[in-house]
Formats: C-alpha cells, sequence, structure tokens
C-alpha cells in the first residue's frame, strides 16, 4: 500500500463534519477565521517569527543545545529514499531521529505470526548507519490495519481469544524485532473518539466507524483495558524503550470553554490518569499537532499550557509527534502563506515549549514536496500546499525560522 493510502487516515483532520458534530456551515460560522486579516494584520508579515537565514546552526543543533531530540517523519517508500541522496543529507542536517511506520498496515499481520519488515527495515538501518534515534509507529490502532486483520475484525466467526492471541503475539513481534535499539513507540494510536458516546470517551469503531463501515476492533474483543494490556505487553518485550500514547486533536479552543478540543483533552487525561494510577508502564504522550493556520485564532496559550501542565504532573513526558501545518484556505500569495504558516508553528512552539516535559518535536515531514497533505488537504485554488519547514526545493522557509527561533527561546531541559 502506498504511503499516500497510509496517510490518509489524517483526512478526517479536515473533514467538516468530523469537528464537534457540527455541520460545515455551523463550523465555519463558530470558528470564523476572516483571512482578510492576513493581508491587514503586520504582526503577520513582519519579522517576529524570523524570516532570515543568516545562521549556520542546524535544528537539531539548537534543539539538542536546549536537550530536546528534534526528529522528522520521512513521507517517502524505501526505494525512493535509498535512492534521493539529496533528500537523505537535508534529513541528516536537520533530524536526530527518524520515524518508521505505519507498521499495521506495511509490517502486518497478513496472517497469523505473518509478518514483513522490508518496508522498515531500510528506515532502522539508515538509523542505525547515521546514529538517529529510531521511532516506531504504531503498534494498535482501532483504524488502518492489515486486510487480513480487518477480515477477521469483521468476522462474526472470530472470537476474543482469538484476536487476544493476535493482539499479544503482535505487540510482542514488534517490540522484540528492534528491543534495545528504539527510541519510542507509539505503543496505541487515536484511542479517543468523544462524539462515539462512551462515558470514557473511548474511540468505538462500532460506533463511529472506519472508511464507512462499521464493525468491532480491539475495544469491542478486549474491552477498554486493552490500552493497559498493550503498555504492559510492550514493556516486557523491549523493556528499555519510552512507550508512548499518541493522540490528535487537541490544539484548539473555542469560547464555549467546552468545544470539541477540549472535551477530548479531559477524556485524555481521564485515561492518562487512570493507566498511571494502575501501575501501567506508559512514559510518554505524543500530542500529534496537526495545526491548521485557518484556526490561528483559536489557539489559546493558556489553555494549552495548562493541559500541558496537568499531563506533566502526572509524570509523563511530552512528544510533540507529528507536526506540521495545513495552509489550506489562506490566501494565495506564497508570501503570506509562508508568514502565517511561520506565525502558527512560532506560536505553537512557544508555549509548547515552555513546559519542560515536552522533550522531543517531530515533524510530519521534511519537504513541501512530499506532504501527505497535498493529497487530503489540497487547496482549493489549485496552489501547492506549503506546510513544512522546507520548500520544495530544500530550502529554508520562515517556517524554519520561526521553528529555530522556538527552540533558542525554549528553557533548557
Amino acid at each position: 500500500m502506498s504511503q499516500k493510502n497510509i496517510s490518509g487516515r489524517r483526512a478526517f483532520l479536515f473533514a467538516l463534519g468530523s469537528l464537534g458534530g457540527l455541520g460545515a456551515a455551523n463550523l465555519l460560522h463558530k470558528f470564523n477565521c476572516e483571512l482578510v486579516f492576513a493581508q491587514q494584520n503586520s504582526k503577520y508579515l513582519n519579522n517576529k517569527a524570523g524570516n532570515k537565514d543568516n545562521g549556520t546552526e542546524s535544528l537539531r543543533q539548537i534543539a539538542a543545545s536546549k536537550g530536546i531530540l528534534y526528529g522528522g517523519f520521512h513521507q517517502r517508500s524505501p526505494t525512493d529514499f535509498s535512492q534521493d541522496l539529496k533528500f537523505q543529507r537535508t534529513f541528516l542536517e536537520d533530524y536526530s531521529l527518524i520515524v518508521g511506520g505505519f507498521f499495521g498496515v506495511t509490517v502486518g499481520p497478513f496472517g497469523l505470526n505473518n509478518y514483513n519488515f522490508s518496508q522498515i527495515d531500510p528506515f532502522f538501518n539508515f538509523a542505525q548507519q547515521n546514529s538517529l534515534a529510531f521511532r516506531g509507529h504504531p503498534m494498535i490502532w482501532n483504524q488502518y490495519n492489515s486486510p487480513w486483520l480487518v477480515e477477521k475484525f469483521k468476522s462474526a466467526n472470530t472470537t476474543n481469544a482469538e484476536i487476544e492471541q493476535i493482539f499479544t503475539n503482535h505487540i510482542t513481534t514488534l517490540g522484540k524485532k528492534y528491543a534495545g535499539k528504539v527510541n519510542s513507540w507509539d505503543v496505541v494510536n487515536e484511542v479517543i473518539n468523544v462524539e462515539d458516546g462512551r462515558a470514557d470517551g473511548l474511540r468505538d469503531t462500532m460506533v463511529s466507524g472506519f472508511n464507512g463501515e462499521n464493525y468491532p476492533t480491539w475495544l469491542k474483543f478486549l474491552g477498554a483495558d486493552y490500552i493497559q494490556r498493550a503498555f504492559e505487553l510492550a514493556h516486557a518485550a523491549d523493556p528499555g524503550a519510552k512507550l508512548v500514547l499518541n493522540e490528535t486533536s487537541l490544539d484548539y479552543s473555542d469560547a464555549s470553554g467546552n468545544s470539541y478540543w477540549e472535551k477530548r483533552r479531559r477524556a485524555l487525561l481521564t485515561l492518562l490518569t487512570n493507566l498511571k494510577a494502575k501501575g501501567t508502564p506508559i512514559h510518554a504522550l505524543g500530542i500529534q499537532s496537526h495545526l491548521l493556520a485557518r484556526f490561528n485564532k483559536n489557539f489559546d496559550g493558556n489553555k494549552f499550557r495548562k493541559f500541558l501542565s496537568e499531563v506533566a504532573s502526572l509524570g509523563l513526558k511530552i512528544i510533540v509527534s507529528e507536526l506540521d501545518v495545513s495552509d489550506t484556505e489562506l490566501p494565495k500569495s506564497i508570501e503570506v502563506r509562508d508568514r502565517i504558516v511561520a506565525q502558527s508553528y512560532y506560536e505553537y512552539l512557544s508555549v509548547v515549549l515552555d513546559e519542560p516535559a515536552v522533550t522531543t518535536v517531530i515533524n510530519w515531514g521534511l519537504t513541501d514536496r512530499y506532504t501527505w497533505l497535498s493529497d487530503f488537504a489540497p487547496r482549493s485554488d489549485g496552489a501547492e500546499v506549503r506546510p513544512l519547514l522546507r520548500d520544495r526545493q530544500y530550502n529554508r522557509k520562515p517556517a524554519w525560522q520561526a521553528v529555530a527561533k522556538a527552540l533558542k527561546e525554549a528553557p533548557a531541559r
């Protein structure tokens, strides 16, 4: 399966109906971010986020000076990656960590205990050869699994015991494959969906479905404790790995105090609190941070900073795990777009990096030439999207400078 298809799961971020159950008209009314401000307000066009590239330091060096690990996801197939030496050189210039994914689709299982690591091993080997940290993404996901496993979920003949066996074998196989050589694992991915109506806020694919189909997955067969059990199995397989719960759509707010994002944050905090109370070997929260520049006005730094402090108070580290900024609905002007996107990066990271528990930042891509947003959040005017830190020719953009500035201003860990 192509990377393009695998990454499609994040398309829901841009489906208006998925945000708080609001219809498109209501959502655009409630979260009206008029784009006229981009051309009228010089705040978004000045040098506040940085627009000059006079330094020779790399992002990885700047981050390391503050005790922060800075990494990226490649967005490439193994073949394309291995043949593109310019991409590799630039990746090594910016990043100290590489993400390997998506395990449930590319690796399997394709049958009981049937796995194929050929789509992951090249990136793991690249990490080993270049002294990069390696991060696995993810072990367990209610969405995007191998065709064999999806059919198992759907079959009326599948028993809880069968799924338990697959679950145990899967986590153990992945964990042991790279044991002792992995920086971190996303053990479970995107488990919160408050709109499914459960008191605990967990995602229930019997309610919300996936790709237009409603069928049972891990939650239905194993119960809510599958999350705790996943961490226990992962820890047993690789005791030295940092184990992460990775979650999306946590970043914004509105005046109501009870927005879609705030409900998700509350449900997630409850889940994390309960996991820690049970002694679960969970070490960090991954905040995906797929930002939308058109929602700049809906980022409440004080509220988000409080949320980060609450997570840290549980004894958890925090990883910014999939950072990019969609420029959908921004003006077509590249200069204006780039400044707004840079401002999004700067304002977000200035808040996030103020929390000492944030130890890792990961961009979801290296260059605008290769980004999942080209397919799943395209611009209506046909212009190429510009969500990352480097343009299609690998040049540093204002967003790169914005990130560098936020890192330089961050307190040391």
